[in-house]
């Protein structure tokens, strides 16, 4: 097997030693292809490794040694190796960011937002612009071009819509 291309990297030196660039650097200047992290404790937030460069495994504190072998092995003929509840809580994340993602290609402006999720809690047109601090007939156009990008007809079908859509906007930027 040829390790050569592989670079294990404790966990305990990111951040303290290493970061993403100087990795990022060393991996490129020495012709590694792949990236493993070993010795990652079981409470680790594991979201703040999937952008290192050229991961390809991730391993915890315990892990067996055998595992571990049958892992870098794996590595080597080009497999990924990651525990599962590390996928699991990546995937998760992934498909979050495609739902919010999916809302975005409505084109949707966040003062649009603002206006739907004041509208999905029962906020009244009048109540709306003197949140936003807009005009009524402001309001109005902006029901208007939402019903249009949303493909609803009325005020009864963006409520139903919101039912099912605005908690995907509950991340997004004031």
């Amino acid at each position: 097997m040829n390790q050569k291309n592989t670079l294990l990297l404790n966990y305990s030196l990111l951040d303290s030693f290493t970061n993403r660039q100087m990795t990022s650097d060393f991996l490129e200047t020495n012709g590694y292809q792949n990236l493993v992290i070993f010795n990652i404790p079981q409470d680790v937030d594991v979201l703040t490794l999937k952008d290192w460069p050229k991961l390809k495994g991730l391993f915890y504190v315990n892990t067996q040694a055998h595992i571990i072998e049958q892992g870098l092995e794996a590595i080597q003929d080009g497999a990924l190796w990651f525990p599962r509840n590390v996928t699991d809580i990546w995937m998760r994340e992934m498909l979050e960011s495609e739902e919010k993602a999916a809302i975005l290609t409505h084109n949707l402006t966040l003062k649009e937002v603002k206006v739907l999720s004041l509208l999905s809690k029962g906020v009244n047109n009048t109540k709306i612009a003197d949140t936003l601090f807009i005009s009524e007939a402001t309001v109005r156009v902006h029901l208007h071009k939402i019903y249009q990008k949303i493909n609803v007809k009325n005020k009864q079908r963006a409520l139903q819509w919101c039912e099912k859509n605005i908690h995907k906007f509950s991340n997004l930027p004031d």
